[in-house]
């Protein structure tokens, strides 16, 4: 088992990572009991996503997503009722310096994920309605099924299916239609699922509607898709929109991927055994989809992210100074002696006794080979035995306040060593080199500053309105 948060290798009947010191485990969100008492008060249907997300849906789920500790801050945005409330992070946009053909590739790779996701858990397949003009609310039985009422199929595809064309958000001149909205809430759920994997069912039941779980309280997990593909909608048609009118170009590997998009899903959905394309993303989304909407919105996914990308160089080489400073990681190797069961470190002089006995060890011969020789041999942290006992970029406060402190000691020199006492035993420190990966760079964070300002000013606009009696997730049709 590894950190979610350093990385490094655990016992499986450890609750606390003895590098970094933080829970294996986190706390869910909500308790069972805590869950069923508020879902009380919700109704079963779900509530409407157009009130304001709460801070509390806020800070939940941001403890809950951001274990790799990449704490991007969020662009504040006027809520449709006119009060601050932050946006969900732009999946489309990644804030700071992106290797743009590793993002497209990761498009490609979540649509086909996403298609055998949903293969793997399959939604309910209701009953055909034969009068279109009727469609009748059900309950939804079986996986992957957001809410708990669902339109039942017509029969119809595309265009045709009703509701498709429903405006679900308008801002000014820019219009979100159902058929749209559901490409931005399902990518928006295989974003999360694409990062966290089956871990994330520590937060989201897959075999229940999301808006019968709640990620806080009052608020539903349907409540924050449908947020976060609204937000996203708007702010990836507003940065597309100020590319087109800025003639802003897209790079040769850009408009070859958008070329080639079409025999990509048309291949993709060969190798799943559908006829075609159409086929293939009806499966994975809804009815109403077809290829020619699902390569518009890649456009647009492709532009605003091309656009965006373009901004932030061109600000970072605007506020670059060349004297600025930048604060590295290091390399360092350890040996964890740790006490017996049950006796408290402060006195425990055998484990005292067995530390400095090792390195004195180590000290008849200290070269790196002989101390990491020493660290498979002898170590009890299972994250390093096999390198040796070595943590590659380290940066400051991942580790344990006392390690922490002898790694990032300011007269601290390559080849410098000692034993360093934490709470979880005695380390034997030998400080292997400086990293070439910055944790600190004082041009990339005024670059994020200014970026960041760039996309507050463009996205103030976000007097949109949401309608979320306007949505439809329509069951495909009955197997036969």
């Amino acid at each position: 088992m590894k950190c979610p948060y350093c990385g490094a290798d655990c016992l499986e009947s450890e609750a606390v990572c003895p590098i970094c010191g933080k829970d294996l485990f986190p706390v869910p969100l909500q308790t069972a009991a805590e869950e069923s008492a508020v879902l009380a008060s919700v109704s079963a249907a779900g509530e409407s996503a157009a009130e304001t997300a709460e801070e509390a849906l806020e800070q939940a789920v941001e403890e809950a997503m951001e274990q790799d500790g990449s704490g991007t801050a969020e662009t504040p945005c006027p809520a449709p009722d006119g009060t601050e409330d932050p946006l969900p992070e732009l999946s489309p946009v990644k804030k700071g310096r992106t290797v743009l053909m590793a993002a497209l590739v990761l498009l490609a790779l979540a649509l086909l994920g996403f298609g055998i996701f949903r293969l793997t858990h399959p939604g309910a397949n209701g009953p055909v309605v034969t009068d279109p003009a009727q469609i009748e609310m059900v309950p939804a039985a079986g996986a992957m099924q957001p809410v708990s009422t669902i339109a039942r199929n017509t029969g119809d595809m595309g265009n045709a299916v009703p509701g498709a064309g429903n405006m679900v958000a308008e801002c000014g001149e820019m219009r979100l239609i159902n058929r749209d909205y559901i490409y931005y809430y399902w990518d928006s759920f295989f974003s999360l699922y694409e990062n966290y994997g089956d871990s994330l069912t520590s937060y989201l039941d897959f075999q229940t509607p999301f808006d019968q779980q709640l990620a806080a309280a009052g608020q539903t997990w349907n409540d924050y898709f449908s947020r976060m593909a609204v937000d996203t909608w708007f702010q990836t048609e507003t940065l597309k929109r100020a590319a087109l009118a800025e003639n802003h170009t897209l790079t040769p590997e850009e408009q070859d991927y958008l070329d080639n998009a079409r025999t990509m899903l048309e291949a993709y959905a060969t190798t799943s055994g559908y006829a075609d394309a159409d086929e293939y993303l009806r499966a994975i989304f809804d009815p109403s989809s077809d290829i020619d909407s699902y390569l518009a919105y890649m456009e647009a996914t492709v532009y605003a992210r091309s656009y965006a990308n373009a901004a932030y160089d061109r600000i970072a080489e605007e506020v670059y100074d060349p004297e600025a400073e930048t604060g590295y990681c290091v390399n360092v190797r350890h040996i964890l002696i740790k006490p017996e069961e049950g006796t408290d470190i402060p006195d425990d002089d055998a484990a005292r006794a067995r530390a400095e006995e090792l390195y004195a060890l180590w000290l008849q011969d200290p070269t790196v080979e002989h101390f990491a020789q020493l660290a498979g041999e002898h170590t009890a942290d299972p994250g390093s035995a096999s390198t040796g006992g070595l943590y590659q970029d380290i940066y400051p406060g991942q580790m344990v306040s006392a390690f922490n402190d002898w790694c990032f000691d300011k007269s601290r020199q390559v080849g410098d060593s000692g034993i360093v006492q934490t709470d979880f035993g005695y380390h034997i420190m030998y400080f292997d080199s400086v990293s070439e990966t910055p944790y600190n760079d004082a041009n990339a964070e005024a670059a994020e500053t200014s970026y960041n300002l760039w996309l507050d000013d463009l996205f103030a606009s976000a007097d949109y309105v949401f309608h979320p009696e306007n949505v439809i997730f329509t069951q495909k049709p009955v197997e036969k």
